[in-house]
């Protein structure tokens, strides 16, 4: 979803940021995207924690009032990337869709509903459903079981290095758009587009 469907990774690094500014810990540009970027919160904020050696407070506490400055931040805000809402009601004529996002379940409620997209996901799987987020495959694996189809048939749309490991590490291929990330960090994709106009049938049946 982040850096895919939605441009709002500078929400999320904000609502980060403060929730860490607040107890003491200034979170570099660095920082984030290393520990942050395409994974979810609760293996994110475990690493950071254990890099500040962060003590009387909890990972989950943190996320929480992270999750909810997202959603305040987030109201009247929400930017998508171009095409790609187009893309979605397009592919869904032809395809099963699935959302497989590092976000907590509250944040993907809210935006594939302020979307009007909920319903073209057949499945949707948030950080609440997995023990282990990106690049671990399991966020992957357990999309493709719940759609009752074999990992080698799924194609996924990834915009991270973290999301093209758990996709690849899963058994699928997968397509790297360059919202988020330098393409020199998304060549282990089976391709790298840089704008959603490329992502014809015609190319995704020759991947």
């Amino acid at each position: 979803m982040n850096g895919v469907i939605t441009d709002d990774e500078d929400i999320h690094e904000l609502a980060t940021k403060e929730v860490f500014s607040n107890i003491g810990v200034n979170l570099s540009l660095e920082s984030y995207r290393k520990f942050c970027l395409g994974r979810t919160d609760k293996t994110a904020f475990k690493d950071l924690f254990k890099k500040f050696k962060i003590e009387g407070q909890t990972t989950k506490d943190l996320i929480a009032k992270k999750s909810v400055k997202y959603q305040k931040l987030i109201q009247g805000n929400l930017k998508v990337y171009p095409g790609v809402i187009q893309l979605i009601k397009n592919l869904y004529k032809d395809y099963t869709l699935a959302l497989t996002s590092s976000s907590t379940f509250d944040e993907v409620q809210l935006v594939v509903d302020q979307l009007g997209i909920k319903d073209l996901f057949k499945v949707i799987v948030t950080s609440k459903d997995v023990i282990h987020g990106k690049p671990h495959p399991e966020p992957y694996l357990l999309t493709a079981s719940r759609l009752n189809i074999e990992p080698a048939s799924c194609l996924v749309i990834e915009d991270s290095e973290n999301g093209i490991l758990s996709a690849k590490k899963a058994g699928m291929k997968c397509v790297a758009i360059s919202n988020t990330e330098d393409p020199n960090k998304l060549i282990k994709a089976d391709r790298i587009i840089d704008n959603f106009s490329q992502l014809t049938d015609a190319y995704i049946q020759n991947v």
